[in-house]
């Protein structure tokens, strides 16, 4: 596959999100006794049930410019709360919508902001603990398994050609409540599609988001900010009043006028150097700019917590199933041309090394 990657739009992302978080509560509605048997209608109640939509709905609505890419022009940006504060401003402005989240002192609404961060800590009211698995739909900070994830290796996959590694579907369609209603529980034999999830999510950063074009670009675009502007000139335009023409009127615009930015291009041509001939191209370069980026794959047991998972019925868990994924650490080295509009480019590999300092240290 050609190393460019056709994107997906973070609104088509949010619509899709929004759409399996309701699969995913009917499913729970359907497959969990105590709901159907207990719960009006056998259905969890509006409030906590909107809560969850409008949360995958707006999960992203606080993503900067250029989505993820921001994060690397600036790491301490927090797209969580920026969404926060856009929440307000969106219900503070249309005070005639979801009358019945605003009970209670705003109940519902930061109800939905503590559900994007994932955090039960960051909701101040009281929450009966038969509904706090309603914190494991969105952004599931207890196991990491969630529909956003969900949604966008899906999406991802079917970018990629790789449809046939995102057959996970039975986890959150066979997925019901504890009896507590604590946590969200998966039926074990779907254990093997969870771990397949997470092991799509490691191999779609190795093969496709940590490609070279993709390294570079957010590197040039981080360049074109920071050149434009100061990190405190950044900061003071987070608020919620001033944030999306900050984005639309001076972000897209500096972006548009920097001479850097053909090198966003995907007609741009990669040219890969050995090591011990970049040095000497970069020497030869007239006008150019040369960056270093180094990247990290983490392998799937360092962030997923296989012993956390709920299953039922109460038998079986992941001691059989081998992680196979592995520690990855690789650094870019390129210089953009303005010559002949070409991005030399040198990759140091060292994930060997580090393997080697694993087995010294086991």
């Amino acid at each position: 596959m050609d190393d460019r990657i056709i994107e997906c739009s973070r609104y088509e992302h949010s619509i899709g999100t929004y759409y399996l978080a309701l699969k995913a509560i009917e499913a729970s509605e359907r497959n969990t006794e105590w709901i159907k048997s207990n719960q009006v209608g056998g259905k969890i109640p509006a409030l906590y049930r909107d809560a969850v939509l409008l949360a995958a709905l707006l999960h992203d609505i606080g993503h900067a410019a250029f989505s993820h890419s921001w994060e690397d022009v600036d790491p301490n940006y927090d797209h969580e709360m920026t969404s926060w504060k856009l929440i307000d401003k969106i219900f503070t402005e249309n005070c005639e919508i979801f009358s019945h989240l605003r009970d209670n002192s705003n109940y519902g609404i930061d109800l939905i902001k503590a559900l994007i961060t994932g955090h039960r800590k960051h909701f101040s009211h009281f929450l009966p603990d038969q509904y706090r698995f309603i914190f494991e739909f969105v952004s599931n900070k207890y196991c990491q398994i969630d529909v956003d994830k969900w949604d966008y290796l899906k999406r991802d996959g079917r970018v990629f050609g790789e449809e046939s590694l995102t057959d996970f579907e039975d986890v959150f369609l066979n997925a019901r409540v504890t009896e507590d209603g604590n946590h969200i529980e998966y039926l074990c034999s779907d254990r093997y599609k969870i771990m397949q999830l997470f092991t799509t999510r490691w191999r779609f950063y190795r093969d496709y988001y940590c490609q070279t074009h993709n390294i570079t670009s957010n590197a040039i675009f981080k360049k074109i900010i920071r050149r434009n502007f100061t990190l405190s000139e950044l900061e003071k335009c987070y608020q919620a009043d001033t944030f999306l023409n900050f984005i639309d009127e001076k972000i897209l615009s500096a972006v548009k006028n920097d001479s850097l930015t053909r090198f966003l291009n995907k007609s741009v041509a990669y040219k890969e150097i050995p090591s011990k001939k970049f040095k000497a191209i970069c020497e030869c370069l007239s006008n150019s700019y040369a960056d270093s980026e180094t990247f990290h794959i983490q392998p799937v047991s360092k962030y997923f917590p296989k012993n956390k998972v709920c299953l039922y019925p109460d038998r079986g868990n992941f001691d059989t199933i081998s992680d196979e994924t592995i520690f990855i650490k690789k650094t870019i080295n390129f210089v953009c041309s303005e010559s002949d509009n070409v991005i030399y480019f040198n990759i140091k590999d060292e994930t060997k090394y580090f393997q080697e300092d694993l087995c010294l240290d086991a």
